[in-house]
């Protein structure tokens, strides 16, 4: 995709959130409720199916940029999922089997299990699980092979919502066949990657959201007769939450391989720097703003609570960082550098 495309994508999204996300459309999403005129204008525009265009035209760059920037803005659509699920789908030969809105889920311990052509478990806590015409996720045999799996999303359905608002949701599956599967080396692991992979990219988006609305706010809000970013510990603070910014996008761009692919050892790369910096960044935001940035009216919690969410999506700080460890310590010493390096 050149230059141009990718910035003409960028700026429809920029018109599509000045006519549509209003604030009645973000409070009715605040509770689960699917914002399907935002949606739709989405797909009309071209912005959902973005990633179906040949590689050689758009590739992860790509990619990540059209899903940060949407999480800059803090829209309450499944743009990451999608983009997630048509990835893994693609790598194990299914891209066909896509269908209508395709989403992602992981499987806990218990994990979905495929046996006979049928499908039984319950994938937890799915991103927007009740909306989705289907969902793509690991399933294991009888005989321990592990498989990726799209299937239609079951009647079994129990609703919840994370901290952001954004529908949460159970999927229970009692025998249901599934619409197309294949053999996949660590496929759990595929998906927990790919899924983190993308968190990633959208906790870097929704930190440049919110350091662009505490940079405006410390210029205009004037406290003693100056801005307070004329002070010295609020220049301090927005020194940190610029330098956390910047970490979470470097760190995400390593979530992805040049062929849109992702790894266990770039996603935790990824995901445990951006969720250390959602952390850090979401704190200093709030305590810049102060009480306004607490008040309901102000946008900032759009980012902020989208933040929280998804640091502990797809696995959090704490998991990655222990999976790395071991990963590290298991290949030895001599082995880091070569690694860091062939990423």
């Amino acid at each position: 995709m050149s230059d141009d495309i990718l910035d003409m994508m960028l700026r429809t999204v920029d018109r599509l959130v000045a006519v549509e996300a209003t604030r009645d459309m973000r409070e009715g999403a605040d509770g689960g409720n699917f914002p399907e005129r935002l949606w739709q204008a989405m797909e009309t525009a071209g912005i959902t199916d973005a990633d179906t265009i040949d590689d050689d035209m758009t590739g992860p760059a790509e990619m990540q940029a059209l899903v940060r920037h949407v999480a800059r803005h803090a829209l309450p659509v499944p743009l990451a999922e999608v983009m997630a699920a048509r990835r893994l789908l693609k790598a194990a030969g299914l891209a066909e089997a896509a269908e209508g809105l395709t989403g992602i889920g992981v499987a806990d311990a218990g994990g979905v299990s495929l046996e006979g052509g049928q499908l039984t478990g319950t994938l937890r806590r799915v991103p927007f699980g009740r909306h989705l015409s289907q969902v793509v996720f690991a399933a294991r045999d009888g005989r321990g092979a592990e498989h990726i799996v799209v299937a239609a999303r079951p009647a079994a359905v129990g609703a919840d919502i994370n901290l952001a608002g954004e529908a949460r949701d159970d999927l229970s599956f009692a025998g249901e066949a599934p619409v197309a599967s294949a053999a996949v080396d660590d496929a759990a692991g595929q998906v927990l990657a790919m899924g983190a992979a993308f968190r990633a990219v959208q906790i870097a988006g929704a930190l440049s959201g919110a350091l662009a609305q505490v940079l405006t706010y410390a210029g205009e809000r004037e406290q003693f007769g100056r801005p307070i970013g004329k002070f010295q510990a609020v220049q301090h603070m927005l020194a940190v939450l610029a330098a956390e910014t910047a970490a979470a996008s470097a760190a995400a761009e390593i979530g992805f391989a040049e062929d849109g692919s992702s790894s266990p050892l770039r996603a935790a790369l990824a995901k445990s720097r951006t969720a250390q910096a959602a952390t850090e960044g979401a704190a200093l935001a709030h305590q810049i703003m102060g009480a306004m940035g607490f008040t309901r009216e102000h946008p900032l919690h759009y980012q902020t609570r989208r933040l929280w969410s998804w640091r502990d999506e797809f696995g959090n700080e704490a998991i990655w960082q222990e999976r790395l460890g071991r990963d590290i310590a298991g290949r030895g010493g001599d082995a880091l550098w070569p690694m860091l390096t062939s990423l």
